[in-house]
Formats: structure tokens, sequence, C-alpha cells
């Protein structure tokens, strides 16, 4: 059935962004032009192919269940008020009334990315109660978190069913109230467009696409740079109207913050010669930089994988040797389950000496542990790799902190400041997100064309994850060895 989608129409994704930011879903729904809201990322894309593929093996379940004649996927449930909700399942008992299922991809009741399933299922019953229809049940349908692949898949084996029924009716009445709040706002046709709820978010990734729109009185040097500010220290710095660094003095932010703060007020980077030669002299010879990508599926996408378990399927190593010489080491999985491929020219290019460099150590070191307990008989050899690794990430939490970086040790901030020679293609792999959905489009298509396409971008992308920090790690050898450059 087509529906037609309005502005006043609320949806289970309208609901969730309302609670988001209530402010952004009406600028989205009644003035779409006013600020180009992004679309799905590619990762996002990702998690809802990954779903789907999760109702195709719920539909293997239903098929087996004595009344599955009785069950139908995709069902629309409308209200004149202007709810809408799309069930993944409902199962019609023999009384008229409804049994309502959410499938998810989610080894639990609460999605990776924050969600609570249990309001999805919450807003299917009250849709589809206020569109006249009696609802017995609400379950969540998931997949099991310690399922193992061992061949085809199983759905007895590999999905569970949660009745969330009571925990459900138990938050209707919070769930009826914002709903019915967010109608009445969507039916506006203008609203106060001074400030929206994003100002109590601390972290400028968290808050809302239109945010700049709502609040034009926000500075570029703003309270916002802070790292995990709070949300009471920025009350009370609203309260006191003052949003701009210069207006905050150093105690009255965390450590952690006085550096970011300071670099704003004084217009330079605040850096700590001393510690930062300390950290590289702590470097033992010759010097290697390496960056896992990662895959993980709701459907493991090999025997041996559980559900939603990371597994490296690319990396990129550059060591670099005390005279200067550079060289560049790579592997890129083609199909699924080359795991010990990748271990064992690991073992090669990876030597017995020598200092390994990470950013953001703690995922290559758990890749590392995933591999070693993949492969039991490598664990001497990542255990050693994970006590060599050290964080190239560190010295920006306070040795060097620019304010360009926007408050943020990101590589894909710290990067276009240092070295600005070297920067990451836009229009190609560009994040780890897009990685995951590149690598299984490169897996999965029969194109030869597209596999070498994909192929050259996956590598590109990871070579440029270590280069830059080969190239990092030389500018901060230049400038305790020159000076700051000014």
């Amino acid at each position: 059935m087509l529906v037609r989608m309005t502005s006043t129409q609320l949806t289970k994704s309208d609901f969730l962004s309302y609670r988001q930011c209530a402010k952004a879903l009406w600028l989205k729904k009644r003035k779409p032009d006013a600020v180009r809201f992004p679309p799905p990322s590619q990762f996002d894309q990702l998690l809802m192919q990954d779903g789907y593929r999760v109702e195709e093996v719920v539909k293997q379940l239903v098929a087996i269940w004595p009344d599955a004649e009785a069950c139908e996927f995709q069902t629309v449930f409308e209200t004149p008020d202007g709810l809408y909700a799309r069930a993944d399942l409902v199962r019609t008992l023999a009384d008229g009334s409804l049994d309502i299922y959410e499938i998810k991809g989610s080894t639990s009741l609460k999605s990776s990315t924050g969600p609570d399933h249990v309001d999805d299922a919450a807003f299917q019953v009250m849709v589809a109660e206020r569109a006249g229809y009696s609802v017995r049940g609400a379950h969540i349908i998931h997949v099991k978190k310690d399922f193992v692949r061992r061949g085809a898949i199983d759905p007895l084996e590999f999905l569970t069913i949660a009745d969330v029924t009571t925990e459900a009716r138990t938050r209707l009445s919070t769930i009826e109230a914002d709903a019915e709040s967010a109608l009445i706002l969507l039916a506006k046709a203008e609203i106060d467009e001074r400030g929206c709820s994003c100002r109590m978010i601390g972290s400028r990734d968290n808050q809302c696409a239109s945010f700049s729109y709502f609040n034009p009185d926000i500075p570029a040097m703003s309270i916002y740079l802070l790292p995990r500010i709070s949300k009471n220290r920025i009350v009370d710095f609203l309260g006191d109207g003052r949003l701009a660094l210069s207006d905050i003095d150093p105690s009255e932010v965390t450590l952690m913050q006085v550096p970011v703060l300071l670099a704003a007020q004084r217009g330079e980077p605040q850096i700590d010669i001393d510690c930062i030669k300390s950290f590289l002299n702590g470097l033992v010879w010759p010097l290697y930089f390496y960056d896992y990508e990662t895959f993980a599926s709701a459907i493991p996408i090999s025997d041996g994988l559980r559900p939603q378990q990371k597994i490296p399927v690319q990396y990129s190593l550059h060591r670099l040797s005390s005279d200067g010489t550079l060289e560049h080491f790579e592997f890129l999985s083609d199909r699924p389950g080359m795991q010990l491929e990748m271990v064992t020219q690991m073992q090669q290019n990876f030597g017995p000496v020598g200092s390994l460099i990470s950013w953001f150590m703690s995922f290559e070191k758990s890749c590392n542990t995933a591999l070693a307990e993949m492969f039991p008989q490598t664990s001497n050899f990542f255990d050693d790799l994970n006590a060599r690794t050290v964080d190239l990430m560190d010295v920006f939490k306070k040795d060097y902190v620019d304010i360009r970086f926007e408050g943020s040790t990101s590589i894909k901030k710290v990067l276009p400041v240092l070295c600005p020679h070297l920067q990451y293609n836009g229009e190609a792999v560009h994040n780890g997100g897009g990685a995951m959905a590149a690598w299984l489009e490169l897996v999965e298509t029969s194109d030869d064309a597209e596999k070498l396409r994909i192929a050259s971008e996956l590598r590109a992308y990871c070579e440029l994850d270590t280069l830059a920090m080969v190239e990092i790690y030389r500018f901060l050898e230049r400038i305790t060895a020159n000076g700051v450059p000014r």
C-alpha cells in the first residue's frame, strides 16, 4: 500500500527525532529547505540492510509456526490525527486481537546506537490501538548474543523472542504524552525559532543539524568546544550569558579542558615540549604505525563468528626505521573468513622489536585480542603486539592542543591542521562506517570492475590512516628538535 507522508504526520523515526530535538524535527517537516539535513550515512544504510536480512530469517521462523497464515509482515497503522506506524510483524489472533513484533539486528533490547527497542514497540502499540485495533502483546525479536555460526543459519538457534508487553504498557503514558506534544508542534505553521534543546548538549557531534540555524548567537569559539563539558556547567555558563571561551576562567573548567580553553584565549597551540619529548624518547625502533578496519553484522558473515562480532578484515602498516626508511604493508580480505591469511601475513610484517603506534589504541588492542581468540596458537604473538602498542592520540589530549582541533582528538580533526598536504577523499571511502559498508559490497558484488574500484578505495583509505600517523609523528619530531613553527 502506497502511503503519502505529510508534514504533520508522525512516524516512529519522527518520534525518535522529536525526542532528540523537537525544533529540528519541526524545521525538517515544515521548512525543509531552511537547513541541509544530512542523508542517512553509509553506516546507517548498512544497519537498515542488516535489519532486512534478519527479517528474512524471521520469515523462515514464522513459516514453521502453526498459524503462519495469520502473520503479516510490514503492516501499516494510521490514525486520523497523523500517527503512522509500520510494524515489522503482526500476528492476528482468533479473537481479532493482535500480537505485534519488532525485528531487530541487535543482540539485546537496546540498540548499539542508543535507542531502546521497547520504546519502539510501545510506539507501535499506541498507534495500532489508536487506529482501532486491540493489541494483546508486544514482542522484540532479536538475535542471540551467544550464537556461533556453523554453516546454514537455523532460525530457532539464531533468534530469540522477548515478550515486552508489560514494560511497553508501563511506558505508554509517557509515549502518548510525547506523541501528543509532537503532533501539536508539527501542526504549528510557526514556532519560536530562538534556541533549541541542543543548547544543553555538550558535544558538538551530538547536536542537531539545525543547531546553527536555531542558535545564531553561539560564537565560533564557544563553550561547546570544551571536551566532555557537563550539562550542569553549560547551564551555569548560559545562565550567566557567557557563551564565548573568552569569557571563561581556567578555574571553572576541568584539567582536560584547560588546554583547549587556553588555546582559544591565547590564539596559539598549547604545547608541552618536555612531555612530547618524553613520549617520543620512550619509543623503540623500528616504529610500526598500524590500523585495522573491521566488519560486523547481525548474521555472522562466516563460520565461527557471533552476531555483531567485530572482526578485522583489513590492515595497513607503515614501518619507519631509524634511518628514515619507510615501508608500507597491507592486507585486504576479498572474501569472508580470511582472518588466518591476515594473521599469517602480520607475523611476517611485524618484527619482534619496536613500538607499535596506533590512534585510539583500545580499538587496535581489541582487534588483536579478537584474532588471538580466533587462533589461540597465535596468542603469544598478539599479546606481544598489545604490550608494545602505544597511543599517538594521547599526545593531543593535553600535550599538543590547538583550538582548530575543535576540542577533539580525532585524527580527522588533527591531520588537516598539522599536515594539510594529506587529505581524505570525501567522494570515496573516508570513515570507518563507510569502510564497513564498502567491504560488504566488495565481497558481495560479482562485477569485477566494481570489485577493483572498491578495493582501491579501501586500500587508499586505510593506507592514509597509517601514513597520517607517520606524518604527525614527523611533525612532533620537528617541533621537539627545532621548536614550534610560527
